[in-house]
């Protein structure tokens, strides 16, 4: 696939979700099929915690005060979400102006969330001013320099919160733009604006939807959500509903194996696409809580968000 997209590398590879496996990228370079280069994000972090260890002491520090925050977070997110399952039960009406009440609740919970985490970040950067460490300095001119001698990027999947954490750390929101990516699973969720946690299926029923923090925002007005089908009731109306409706204007995107996605057209607020792969393994969750599968097209040349 990425022969017919006309890549002949050296192609950039960031791999962190994979965490301690990070370098063990063979059977990917073997499947790619040209000159990869692996930037080696995790493994460049773990250095600075040795050799600039103030700076991540007090990175450290902030990222706990996080968890925090996360915590009061799903306390407000369940009395919030009960009132819209509860309306939606009783009506089933996505325009009942009481239920788009409680929607606009539940999204007042989640653009809370994101205020507190954009102050927590902005007073980090303002008083440790990482890239002005000497250390850090150096690590980023590395990086840059193997970046810019690729043609293209590769986002793998893995720890989706290691992954957003470790490109945010050195930068990389500015560095990717106007970059031909390719990426999937959690890669391709960090490439959103906001990067949301989910899973159906707990011992104790539907689990809550959490935004985990803002992504890097190349693609705007999305939210994917790989590995639909075995993380999401699907088949659940009222679930799917509540999932679109808390995340719009935003479209939630389920995505399967086998799903290939190309943007389309981008008006800085939102993003088209079109799908090229497996037949409905990329699904549109609608308002109503339909499943809407994405528009096919026939060429893959263009391709920029694989998943799962």
């Amino acid at each position: 696939m990425l022969a017919e997209a006309g890549l002949h590398g050296p192609i950039a590879l960031i791999s962190a979700g994979w965490r301690h496996d990070e370098a063990r990228d063979e059977p990917l370079r073997e499947a790619v099929g040209a000159p990869v280069q692996n930037l080696g994000l995790y493994a460049a972090f773990r250095v600075l915690e040795r050799e600039a260890s103030d700076l991540v002491s007090m990175y450290t520090l902030k990222q706990s005060t996080l968890r925090r925050i996360k915590e009061r977070y799903r306390m407000a997110i369940v009395p919030a979400l009960a009132g819209c399952r509860e309306l939606w039960a009783r009506r089933r009406d996505a325009t009942c102006p009481w239920f788009q009440q409680s929607i606009r609740n539940l999204q007042a919970v989640d653009d809370l969330f994101l205020v507190e985490s954009d102050r927590l970040h902005r007073e980090y950067d303002e008083q440790a001013r990482p890239f002005a460490h000497r250390r850090v300095r150096a690590e980023l001119d590395r990086l840059r320099a193997l970046l810019d001698g690729c043609s293209s990027v590769l986002i793998a999947g893995g720890h989706v919160g290691v992954l957003r954490n470790r490109l945010a750390f050195f930068g990389f929101e500015e560095w990717l733009r106007n970059r031909r990516i390719f990426a999937w699973s959690a890669g391709a969720m960090v490439l959103t604006e906001r990067v949301v946690l989910f899973h159906d299926h707990t011992t104790y029923g539907i689990g809550l939807a959490e935004i985990l923090d803002r992504g890097l925002g190349l693609l705007p007005g999305v939210v994917f959500l790989p590995h639909a089908r075995e993380r999401l009731a699907l088949d659940d109306v009222e679930n799917v509903a509540i999932l679109a409706q808390r995340f719009a204007p935003a479209q939630a995107i389920g995505l399967q194996n086998g799903a290939l996605l190309t943007p389309t057209t981008a008006d800085g607020t939102s993003v088209t696409f079109t799908s090229s792969g497996v037949p409905e393994a990329a699904m549109r969750l609608g308002l109503d809580g339909a499943l809407t599968p994405l528009p096919a097209r026939t060429s893959t040349a263009e391709a920029h968000a694989l998943a799962p």
